[in-house]
């Protein structure tokens, strides 16, 4: 059953609000009456649709992932050879980059390590998908965790230190794994 109008349009309220607070700059806590102020909302309407903050967190998380499904829709072919995956790894790389200052006050508000797992999920998904209908491969949810772990560990060490390597180095090193394995990185 679908939900009603006004329903989707105080949650959205909610979520929208919550969302702005978090992206204020030095935002440590955020209080109840800090998102009812924002979004208008009385008390009891929010204990209506959410449990508790983290609840509505939870539902933050999942709007922010909605909003940054270009880090997936761009997928929709796993690249074959070295250099259209070193490419494909590029363009995540700097989409992530372009909203890079969106994410780390996301990423420095919400339990970080919970939003990194629902990324994976979402990522694995994806990966797991375009293997299905694009190869023939014979355990494609094993080679999409294993993928996805081989990307985005290394993005996401390089999210935190940018300065590190560059992200042409980053693809390199990623793509060389994916292709050559972990024994060349050996002298």
């Amino acid at each position: 059953m679908a939900e009603r109008r006004d329903v989707i349009r105080t949650k959205k309220a909610l979520i929208t609000a919550t969302y702005e607070l978090i992206q204020e700059p030095h935002t440590k806590t955020i209080t109840v009456n800090d998102i009812l102020e924002r979004a208008n909302i009385s008390r009891g309407t929010f204990y209506a649709h959410y449990k508790n903050i983290p609840d509505l967190i939870d539902a933050v998380e999942d709007y922010i992932l909605d909003q940054f499904n270009e880090l997936f829709d761009h997928l929709t072919a796993i690249p074959k050879d070295k250099i259209e995956t070193r490419q494909a790894i590029v363009q995540l790389i700097n989409i992530i980059e372009s909203r890079q200052s969106d994410l780390k006050s996301i990423f420095n508000y919400v339990d970080d390590v919970r939003l990194q797992h629902k990324i994976k999920i979402r990522f694995t998904y994806k990966i797991a998908k375009s293997l299905s209908e694009t190869a023939n491969v014979h355990d494609p949810e094993f080679l999409s965790v294993c993928i996805c772990s081989i990307i985005f560990n290394p993005i996401i060490k390089w999210f935190d230190h940018p300065g590190d390597v560059t992200k042409e180095h980053l693809a390199d090193n990623i793509t060389r794994f994916i292709f050559d394995g972990y024994k060349s990185f050996f002298n």
